[in-house]
């Protein structure tokens, strides 16, 4: 019994400080709610943490939307232009002279 209170005493925090975690790292790095992905993780226990970590982690950047990206300040700028490579058909940016991959002109 003393064992079952000794580990409860430890994990409980140790898995609360986890939850904090991916509720603070939700706020960078997903465009959902950070506060409902750091609750399932606490509930959810380890599933939730693989849910999080496997679906939650859907941006690089802090709530970007598909499709935007970031600029210097941190706030979402238009999307830019591209264009396909005649060559290698890879998008770039329209501002471009060459193909950032076969070097190709554009």
């Amino acid at each position: 019994m003393a064992d079952l209170v000794t580990l409860s005493v430890v994990a409980l925090p140790l898995w609360f400080a986890v939850s904090v975690w991916a509720g603070i790292d939700a706020t960078r790095h997903s465009s959902h709610n950070a506060f409902l992905w750091g609750l399932s993780v606490f509930v959810g226990g380890i599933l939730g943490l693989a849910l999080y970590l496997n679906l939650g982690r859907d941006e690089p950047g802090v709530g970007r939307r598909a499709g935007q990206s970031a600029s210097p300040n941190g706030i979402p700028s238009a999307r830019t232009e591209t264009v396909s490579c005649p060559n290698c058909h890879s998008l770039e940016e329209a501002d471009r002279d060459t193909c950032r991959f076969c070097g190709e002109s554009l």
